[in-house]
């Protein structure tokens, strides 16, 4: 890791970005975009340190993760509330893989990532047949056992082998960026090897947080289904994260077919909620007829892998009847609060913001709700959205009463739920909502597992269309209004 400080100055600004710059492009990156995105960073920083410039200091760290340059810039200033514009405007444009902004005890912490040469390098050695090819089912011998980043390439021409190129988790076709995510721990794995060491089925999990596993990337090679490994694979992997203290594992299974939701709820998951229109089209050999004309959309399963703490979870108005909806089939240990009086509630507002490029997707985590809640969301909304995003997420901290009364306007932010999990290992149980640009979602192709599973999604499409439509409702009564003020003396509103 590199680090250098410098005082909250033109100067230091300057120099900060130079820094990064020079260090840049010694480890082959584009040193004018991470020039850039430094210095602004810095501008941002000082801004927030006005009252205190002539003493602040900048640090800047800058660290090799993977396929990225990691680069932050830490402030002593005022909190900070969202990515500065002009960074996520360089993520917009694609020069930054994804960019952070969060505040803490020890001050603020902004971070971009930029995209190492590797980062885009694909498969030199070429790729066998794809699953459109006729196979002969194969009786050679496997060899299970934890994925290791040394498999990377073989593990890519596995998934080219069943998928072709229409894999929904494009960072699982880039050999490098598969073996940092091994390598960091991010992501582990159970694979199988046949006799000369190839990759013949996975199944992995990504590590949301210490408490929580969002399992998937399940795939066999098409010489050796039949045989239920996958399965045994699947099996291997729940006990590691069982034995390693995980709590909770999720599941995102699509709503283009029935098979993967069915497998989750039959192996005891309960449906928490769908992340509407959330990646890029897709296309899915044997079921989408090409690359899909909407966004894909995603049902997420939880499960208990530990016995659950009794709790108490205070939601607001609006989205209580989703929730007590997804409990109602479940025999979990929690508590939906009924509100009286008004609770204690913290003066200000402490979130972060982050932004990922590709997807084109934001993320809102709040951490402490505050009577500024509706602005300090709104605010960090309205940057995101200018950024280009396409959908959303805000998560919130359900454990907290003061939701249950400052959360009541979010509604009409045009945020609709998107699911509800008990102990996502950070803020406890976590209550998630949605925006979308395009909130007209066609359900059409949408093949749901049961009724309830249908009941739900009825339920998050008609509050992202209602919230649509009260936008433009809301946005005509001003024009209205206006138009009222200019026909009295003076026209003045």
């Amino acid at each position: 890791m590199y680090t250098a400080s410098a005082p909250a100055t033109e100067i230091g600004a300057s120099s900060l970005a130079a820094t990064a710059k020079a260090v840049a492009v010694g480890h082959g990156a584009n040193g004018d975009i991470v020039g850039a995105a430094v210095r602004l960073l810095a501008d941002d920083a000082r801004a927030r340190c006005r009252a205190s410039a002539a003493s602040a200091t900048l640090t800047i760290e800058i660290a090799v993760d993977g396929t990225e340059l990691v680069l932050t810039v830490r402030d002593p200033g005022e909190p900070v509330s969202r990515v500065a514009p002009a960074v996520l405007g360089l993520a917009e444009q694609g020069a930054l893989t994804a960019c952070e902004a969060r505040s803490g005890i020890e001050g603020n912490h902004c971070e971009v990532r930029v995209p190492l040469p590797s980062h885009s390098r694909v498969m030199s050695d070429g790729v066998e047949v794809g699953p459109e090819a006729d196979v002969v089912l194969s009786s050679a011998p496997v060899t299970m056992r934890p994925t290791e980043p040394g498999d990377a390439a073989s593990f890519v021409r596995c998934l080219y082998r069943c998928y072709g190129w229409t894999y929904p988790g494009t960072d699982f076709y880039y050999p490098d960026r598969v073996a940092a995510a091994f390598a960091s721990g991010r992501r582990i794995g159970e694979v199988a090897l046949d006799p000369d060491g190839e990759v013949v089925a996975h199944w992995g999990a990504l590590m949301v947080t210490d408490g929580l596993a969002e399992t998937g990337a399940a795939f066999t090679d098409p010489r050796f289904r039949k045989r239920g490994i996958v399965n045994e694979l699947g099996d291997r992997l729940l006990r590691r994260l069982v034995e390693s203290g995980v709590r909770g594992r999720l599941r995102e299974p699509v709503v283009t077919h029935t098979a993967t939701q069915q497998i989750a709820l039959r192996e005891g998951a309960h449906l928490v909620g769908f992340l509407v229109s959330f990646l890029n089209p897709i296309e899915q050999i044997g079921i989408t007829d090409g690359v899909q004309a909407e966004r894909l959309s995603m049902t997420v399963m939880w499960s208990p892998l530990a016995e659950m703490t009794p709790s108490t979870v205070w939601i607001p108005p609006a989205y209580e009847p989703i929730v007590r909806a997804v409990l109602e089939p479940t025999d979990w240990p929690i508590e939906v609060g009924e509100l009286r009086g008004v609770p204690d509630v913290s003066e200000q507002t402490r979130l972060s913001t982050s932004f990922e490029a590709h997807n084109r997707v934001g993320e809102i985590r709040v951490e402490v709700v505050g009577a500024d809640l509706v602005d300090a969301v709104d605010d960090a909304l309205s940057g995101l959205q200018r950024a280009g995003a396409e959908a959303i997420r805000v998560a919130l901290p359900a454990a907290q009463q003061a939701l249950a009364r400052q959360g009541a306007g979010l509604v009409s932010l045009g945020l609709a739920f998107a699911m509800f999990v008990p102990d996502d290992g950070v803020s406890g149980d976590t209550l998630t909502l949605q925006w979308l640009r395009d909130a007209e979602v066609s359900t059409d192709g949408w093949k749901l597992a049961s009724s309830h599973v249908e009941r739900i999604a009825t339920m998050i499409v008609d509050q992202l269309r209602e919230g649509a439509a009260s936008e433009v409702r809301l946005r005509r009564r001003e024009a209205r209004r206006q138009q009222l003020f200019a026909s009295l003396p003076g026209g003045d509103a």
